[in-house]
């Protein structure tokens, strides 16, 4: 049980430390790029390394998607996708720093909502520190300036709905493994960029090519890690 612990903790700051290196790269090319292209692109990698694996999977690619809950498997790929889409768009108004120190409440949400809908439980102790954290949210967002900016809400409900993404993980890996949850996102989130890039589309500048390529390698490995931890 205590190895499981020290592995899951050592998965979380590598994720941890890769979506922050994801969110850096997505931050300089949100600069002259379009924000919804760059996400669809992140998917449509991720659903390129879906076929890939698909080849050397031995088990067939209809009993790695099999799962009792189809809705909740694709509705987190949707929730991500639109979520990332909304915290790329804040890193232009904010800047990185300031939309990372008010989404890194997410996981005081996540430890909120764990009780009601998975069940969990946890002392006076952990309630304490879960306001606490919430109180320095509120001295981010500086609330008695009467300059609450369009991106500090954008960058709340980011976290929300990051926070519901990891419930629901969370919740399908009762019965799901991480691989055919890794897989549910990025089908969820493909086939939602894929809509509305129908609508919105530019194409990436020629000599962001490379940062675009590790942008999106960070983004599916440390999606799947991500799920894996949980």
């Amino acid at each position: 049980m205590q190895n499981n612990v020290l592995y899951g903790i050592s998965l979380m700051v590598i994720t941890t430390f890769m979506f922050s290196s994801m969110d850096g790269f997505s931050r300089y090319l949100a600069e002259n790029n379009n924000v919804f292209t760059l996400v669809t692109m992140r998917y449509w990698f991720i659903a390129l390394v879906i076929i890939i694996s698909c080849l050397f999977i031995k088990n067939p690619i209809s009993e790695i998607l099999k799962t009792n809950q189809p809705y909740i498997q694709f509705s987190r790929g949707i929730i991500l996708s639109l979520n990332n889409c909304l915290v790329v768009y804040t890193f232009t108004l904010l800047g990185l720093v300031e939309t990372h120190a008010i989404i890194a409440c997410y996981p005081l949400i996540v430890a909120g909502l764990s009780v009601p809908f998975l069940g969990e439980k946890f002392g006076w102790r952990r309630w304490l520190a879960i306001f606490v954290g919430f109180i320095g949210v509120i001295v981010i967002l500086r609330p008695t300036t009467n300059v609450i900016s369009e991106g500090s809400v954008f960058a709340i409900i980011g976290a929300i709905m990051f926070a519901v993404y990891l419930i629901l993980t969370r919740y399908v890996s009762k019965s799901d493994t991480a691989v055919t949850s890794f897989f549910w996102t990025g089908i969820g989130g493909a086939v939602t960029m894929s809509i509305i890039s129908l609508f919105i589309w530019d194409d990436i500048l020629r000599e962001d090519y490379l940062w675009l390529f590790i942008m999106c390698l960070l983004s599916a490995t440390s999606h799947f890690l991500m799920v894996k931890t949980l």
